[in-house]
C-alpha cells in the first residue's frame, strides 16, 4: 500500500519503505506512484541506477504528474546531466507551476551556470509560491551572496535552519557562510550538522569541514576528517595533495612529502595535482625536485598547456626568467593559443606593447574568445578610439559567465561609454557591475563611535587615505625616504596584527586595537613609536579614541570622485564595493564624517586634499612626514578619474551624491 511506504519514508525507515514498495509493485505493476517512491527511496539508499529506471518507468506510466519529471531530472543532475535536468524541470512546471523545488533547483544551476539574472528570475517564482519555505529561504540566501550581500546571506540561511533544522543543505550553507566569515566554530557544528544529515557524505562538505577544523588548530580531527574525504573520493588525487599541505603544516614534513610523492607517481602528468604538488615541494624547502618533477612531466605530454602553465610557475617561485620558459613552450605548441596569450602578457608586463598585441592577435586568431588576450586589445583600442573598446566589451560579455570576468567587461564597458560622453548610460552599467563582487577583497568595517573605546595615547603620526584615493604613489615615494620609519605593512595583509588593520574586531574583543597594542606591534618589529608613521586602512571615531595624542595626516579627493575611483579602480585596501553604490556611499560618508568631526575638535588633522593644489598638497605631506627630498608629484601613473569627474553624474547618481554632499562641504568642496 501506497500509505505503507510514505509512513515508513517519514519514520526514516528506508528498508522498511523500499520491503513495501516492492510489495505493492508486487501486486499492482503498474502503478505509477510505488515506481515512483520506489525511486525515491532507492535514490536515499544510494542505487542510481536503480533510482533512474524507478523514476523513468514512473514517468512512463504517469506522465502527466509533475512529479515523476521533477525526480528524474534530480537523478539526472546527480549525474552530472544538468542538460537534461533542466529539461526535466522546465517540464514539471509546465504540468504544475507551483512545483516550488523545479524553481529551486533552476536557480541554484543558474548560479552554478554563473547567470545570475535567471537565478533571480526563478527565486522570484519560487517565492510567489512559498517565500518562507526553507529551501526558498536557502537560495534566496545564495542569490544574496552573489549579489554581494553576505549579511542578507547569513540571514536567509540561518532562518532557512531554523524553520527546518534537519535540512541538510540549509545547514551546508550555514556552515559555508561562517566558513566564509572566519567563525569557525560555528562553521563546524553547521557543518557536522550537515554532514549527519545527508548520508551521502558529500565531498564538497567534508572539504567544508577540514578547513573549519583545520583553522581552529584541531590537527587530529582535522586530518581524521580528511581520512574520511579520501575513503569517500579515493580518486580525487587533491584530496591526498590537501592532506600533504596540512601534514607540512602540523611539522610532519617526512610524512607530507611521501604523500605527496605517491601522488606523482600515481599521476605525474595531471597537470591540478603536479601544480599544487611543486608549490608544496618548495614550501618544503625541495625546490630541485619541484623543477624536475615539472620537468619530468613535460618530458612525458610537452603537448599539454596546463603543464607548462606549472613549469611556469615553478621559474616564477625559484625567481627563474619567464622568458626561456615561454619560448620553449612556443617552440614545442607553436599553435597554442593559451602560450600566445602569455606571450602578449609578459611582453605587455614589460611595457613592449608592439610585441604584446602581435602575439594577442595571433591568439586570438586562434582562438576569438580569449579572455586576456581580448582584455588586452580593449585596453589598447580605449586609449585609441573608445567605440572600438566598447564595441569589443560588448560581444565579449555575453560570453562572460563568471562574476569578476563580467564585472571586468562591464566596468570596461561603462568606462568606453564615459569616454564617449554617455555619462548616464555608463552609470547603468556600473549599477550592473558592482553586482558582481570580486573574489578574495575585505567587507569595509563599520565606523565604531568613540564611547566604546578605552582612551589611549601614543606619540606617533598616522596617516589615511579613503578607498578610491589613488594615495599608493606619495606612499612609495615616502616609503624610499623613510625606510622602516613609514609602516605600510597593513598594505595586502589580513592579518589581525595590532587591531587596526584591514579586518576589525568588536570593541571589548582581546584582538580589538588599543594603544597598547599598537605601540607593542611597533617594538616587536624595532620600532620607535615616537619616530613612527603609520598608515591605517580604515579610521573612525574609535580609532581616534584609543591612539589620541598623535598627529593625524589624511590623504583627500572629493568624495565624489573618491567613491567613482573606489567602484571601478578599487582600493588601496582592497574594500570591497558592496553591491549597491548608495550603500558604499553611505559608508564612506560616515567615515568622513568621523575624520571631519575628529578635525574640528581636536586640531590635530591635518586635512591634505591632493585633488586642489598638487604643489602645496605635495609641500604639507613633506612638512607633516618630514621628508628631506621634494615628492615628485601626488598622483602616479595609476588609473583614475580626473579631479572634478563626478560632476558628469550629477544627475545619474544624484542620490548617492547626496549621501556625500554635506561631508564633501565639511572638508573643504564644494556642495554641488
Amino acid at each position: 500500500m501506497i500509505v505503507d511506504i510514505i509512513e515508513a519514508m517519514r519514520r526514516g525507515d528506508i528498508a522498511a519503505a523500499l520491503a513495501a514498495a516492492r510489495d505493492t509493485l508486487a501486486a499492482e505493476p503498474d502503478n505509477a506512484s510505488a515506481h515512483h517512491l520506489l525511486g525515491v527511496c532507492l535514490q536515499q539508499k544510494g542505487d542510481p541506477a536503480g533510482a533512474r529506471q524507478a523514476f523513468e518507468r514512473a514517468l512512463e506510466l504517469g506522465p502527466d504528474i509533475a512529479a515523476h519529471h521533477f525526480s528524474l531530472a534530480t537523478q539526472k543532475l546527480a549525474e552530472g546531466d544538468a542538460a537534461g535536468a533542466i529539461r526535466g524541470l522546465k517540464e514539471a512546471l509546465v504540468l504544475d507551476p507551483n512545483q516550488l523545488g523545479a524553481y529551486v533547483l533552476l536557480a541554484h544551476l543558474a548560479l552554478g551556470r554563473g547567470d545570475q539574472a535567471e537565478a533571480e528570475r526563478n527565486l522570484r517564482l519560487a517565492q510567489r509560491v512559498n517565500a518562507e519555505h526553507p529551501q526558498v529561504r536557502v537560495i534566496e540566501g545564495y542569490v544574496a551572496q552573489a549579489q554581494g550581500d553576505g549579511d542578507k546571506a547569513l540571514k536567509c540561511f540561518t532562518a532557512a535552519a531554523e524553520a527546518d533544522p534537519n535540512l541538510a543543505a540549509a545547514q551546508l550553507a550555514l556552515g559555508q557562510a561562517y566558513l566564509s566569515r572566519g567563525m569557525w566554530p560555528f562553521a563546524e557544528q553547521a557543518l557536522a550538522n550537515a554532514l549527519r544529515l545527508d548520508n551521502s557524505r558529500a565531498p564538497t562538505t567534508l572539504r567544508a569541514l577540514v578547513e573549519a577544523r583545520r583553522r581552529q588548530g584541531k590537527a587530529e580531527e582535522t586530518l581524521a576528517t580528511l581520512d574520511e574525504l579520501i575513503a569517500v573520493a579515493p580518486a580525487d588525487p587533491m584530496a591526498r595533495v590537501l592532506r600533504s599541505e596540512l601534514l607540512i603544516e602540523y611539522g610532519r614534513e617526512a610524512d607530507a612529502v611521501a604523500d605527496l610523492c605517491a601522488v606523482l607517481d600515481a599521476h605525474p602528468t595531471q597537470a591540478p595535482v603536479l601544480g599544487q604538488a611543486v608549490a608544496l615541494l618548495v614550501r618544503s624547502g625541495r625546490p630541485d625536485e619541484a623543477k624536475v618533477r615539472a620537468e619530468a612531466a613535460l618530458e612525458k605530454a610537452p603537448d599539454q598547456d596546463e603543464l607548462w602553465k606549472v613549469r611556469l610557475n615553478v621559474a616564477g617561485m625559484l625567481g627563474e626568467e619567464a622568458k626561456p620558459v615561454l619560448d620553449r613552450w612556443h617552440t614545442a605548441m607553436p599553435q597554442s593559443a593559451a602560450c600566445l596569450e602569455m606571450l602578449c602578457g609578459y611582453h605587455d608586463a614589460q611595457g613592449q606593447h608592439e610585441q604584446a598585441g602581435q602575439y594577442a592577435d595571433q591568439a586570438l586568431a586562434i582562438n576569438p574568445d580569449l579572455y586576456a588576450a581580448n582584455l588586452y586589445k580593449l585596453r589598447a583600442e580605449f586609449r585609441d578610439d573608445p567605440a572600438l573598446s566598447l564595441t569589443r566589451a560588448e560581444r565579449l560579455l555575453p560570453q562572460a559567465k563568471d562574476g569578476p570576468a563580467r564585472r571586468s567587461l562591464l566596468g570596461w564597458r561603462g568606462l568606453s561609454l564615459d569616454a564617449l560622453g554617455r555619462h548616464a548610460d555608463a552609470a547603468e552599467v556600473w549599477r550592473e557591475m558592482v553586482r558582481h563582487p570580486l573574489p578574495g577583497q575585505v567587507l569595509p568595517p563599520p565606523a565604531v563611535p568613540a564611547d566604546e573605546a578605552p582612551a589611549g595615547k601614543i606619540d606617533g603620526l598616522l596617516l589615511w587615505s579613503p578607498p578610491g584615493v589613488r594615495a599608493e604613489f606619495v606612499l612609495r615615494q615616502a616609503k624610499a625616504q623613510l625606510g622602516p620609519k613609514l609602516r605600510l605593512d597593513r598594505i595586502g595583509s589580513e592579518a589581525d596584527g595590532d587591531g587596526y588593520g584591514l579586518r576589525r574586531r568588536a570593541p571589548g574583543h582581546p584582538e580589538a586595537g588599543t594603544a597598547a597594542r599598537w605601540e607593542s606591534s611597533l617594538r616587536a618589529a624595532g620600532l620607535d613609536p615616537a619616530e613612527s608613521r603609520d598608515w591605517l586602512p580604515h579610521v573612525d571615531a574609535y580609532t581616534f579614541a584609543t591612539l589620541g595624542g598623535a598627529k593625524v595626516l589624511v590623504l583627500l579627493t572629493d568624495p565624489r570622485d573618491a567613491l567613482l575611483n573606489w567602484m571601478l579602480h578599487g582600493s588601496l585596501q582592497n574594500y570591497h564595493f558592496l553591491p549597491e553604490i548608495g550603500r558604499s556611499a553611505q559608508w564612506l560618508a560616515a567615515v568622513l564624517e568621523a575624520v571631519a568631526d575628529e578635525a574640528e575638535v581636536s586640531g590635530r588633522v591635518d586635512l591634505v586634499r591632493l585633488d586642489v593644489d598638487a604643489g602645496e598638497a605635495a609641500q604639507r605631506i613633506e612638512q607633516a612626514l618630514g621628508l628631506e627630498s621634494p615628492l615628485p608629484g601626488v598622483f602616479g601613473p595609476g588609473q583614475r578619474l580626473p579631479a572634478g569627474h563626478w560632476r558628469h553624474y550629477r544627475e545619474s547618481l544624484a542620490e548617492e551624491f547626496a549621501l556625500l554632499a554635506p561631508v564633501a562641504a565639511r572638508l573643504g568642496y564644494p556642495a554641488e
